[in-house]
């Protein structure tokens, strides 16, 4: 899963900066360890040495593992217990079954070992012993659920001490590192990626029908390339539904809005699979089949919309969807205007890509190759850094440009867009599970 390789990523981040935060932090955060220390009668910490592991909703048998360190006035004197309790949120469907409070375990003070002379123990559960504590099935948990470990210091003098009871200081610096909870989103591990095979229906940043009087629509059609870690075998179906929602209403018109209905389903293991276990199927719809039996061409406005939701059901029956704009499972296609002026030949000017990297470490050997008239190649991409920009400009009279994406590690992290010379978006490509498009990127400029 992602998760996996990004762990590897934080590592080498680590490595490279461990120097450099510790000497930008220290001076701050020896200030609170020195004030914490001078007034820690007032109190006691559970400081985090380690926490690592995720939980896979289709894996019983995940683990988060915990390494904990107590301090207190007494150098660890004070220690009587912890208590560890978990709670499961529900943030899928109608009804809040969420669970509150469940206790997981308690450490005594005879059960801890030690480290640099201070009372430190180990902890671990499985996202079974996590169901059976708050007493949820695991076909009840999906996407965006989470399960929060809380744990409670008792010290031998009654007095105790939880997440509430923490400053940001003690629970979120680099020296206390002590929040007494800890909190884990729980991800379907599933990839979807719908790279477009034809972008004549495409402009810009939307996926659109393009309504201006010279513009020629091609069918939609999209690759959709499905990886659940396992070939498949986590899946049963993959589901599309088609809304239409009419945005251009005036007075005396009729609301032409279709509500969702089912468009097509798919057996996933009957879908062709990659090398890599990547399934695959071709989803194609000439307009004609977009609209259905009731609309046509004329009937569109601007801003209408037709909104295809993709819906997956699993092996054990749980569905895995979203329903809004710029999610994973969610695609809208837009009624847009749009004269091309780049129809004929590539419009001349300066352009600008806008790099973006959610991790901040770069491109990791990814690029954008710009080819002008069937000239060599010029690659750009992003160094380092969460963001970049670079430019290439078009002369007067080129016949063609060639713009494309050709993918590095860590594809996930990678996103960009492109300006045109005045200044308005005439390609975007905010990545995914799996990274940009791979190949030719459709660069559209619009009157």
């Amino acid at each position: 899963m992602n998760i996996k390789f990004n762990f590897m990523k934080n590592f080498k981040i680590y490595v490279l900066l461990a120097m450099a935060v510790f000497v930008t932090a220290c001076s701050e955060d020896d200030k609170i360890t020195l004030l914490v220390q001078d007034t820690v009668t007032a109190g006691a910490v559970l400081r985090t040495l380690d926490s690592s592991g995720s939980l896979d909703m289709f894996d019983t048998a995940s683990v988060l593992s915990f390494s904990i360190q107590e301090q207190d006035a007494e150098g660890g004197a004070l220690l009587d217990r912890v208590e560890i309790t978990g709670s499961y949120v529900d943030n899928n469907g109608t009804d809040d079954d969420s669970v509150s409070g469940a206790a997981l375990a308690t450490i005594a003070a005879s059960e801890f070992g030690e480290l640099d002379g201070l009372p430190t123990f180990d902890y671990s559960l499985t996202l079974a012993e996590f169901l059976t504590a708050v007493g949820i099935p695991l076909t009840q948990v999906l996407p965006g659920d989470q399960f929060v470990v809380d744990m409670e210091l008792f010290l031998t003098d009654g007095r105790s001490f939880k997440n509430e009871d923490t400053t940001g200081n003690v629970s979120g610096g680099s020296f206390f590192s002590s929040p007494y909870r800890y909190t884990e989103t729980v991800d379907d591990g599933i990839s979807l990626l719908l790279p477009f095979l034809n972008d004549g229906i495409n402009v810009a940043d939307k996926t659109g029908i393009n309504i201006a009087p010279t513009a020629t629509n091609d069918i939609y059609s999209v690759q959709i390339r499905i990886d659940d870690g396992a070939d498949g075998a986590l899946l049963n179906t993959l589901t599309i539904f088609r809304e239409f929602v009419d945005r251009t209403i005036e007075d005396g018109d009729p609301d032409l809005s279709e509500a969702e209905a089912e468009l097509i389903s798919y057996d996933i293991s009957s879908l062709t699979s990659d090398a890599d276990g990547v399934r695959t199927v071709e989803f194609t719809r000439t307009l004609e089949e977009l609209y259905g039996a009731t609309l046509t061409f004329a009937d569109l406005g601007i801003n209408d919309e037709f909104n295809l939701r993709f819906e997956f059901e699993t092996a054990d029956g749980r569905i895995v969807t979203t329903n809004a704009p710029d999610t994973e499972n969610y695609v809208q296609i837009n009624v847009l205007e749009c004269t091309l002026l780049n129809a004929d030949a590539p419009f001349p000017g300066e352009y600008t890509i806008n790099f973006f990297d959610s991790f901040g470490d770069g491109w990791d050997g990814a690029q954008i190759t710009v080819s002008i008239d069937g000239g060599s190649a010029a690659s750009f991409t992003l160094g380092n850094g969460s963001s970049g920009n670079s430019k290439f400009t078009v002369p007067e009279g080129a016949t063609s440009l060639v713009v494309s994406y050709v993918p590095g590690a860590f594809e996930s992290e990678h996103s960009y867009n492109i300006a045109d010379p005045n200044g308005n978006q005439a390609a975007v490509d905010n990545g995914g599970a799996l990274g940009p498009v791979v190949g030719t990127v459709g660069i559209a400029v619009c009157e």
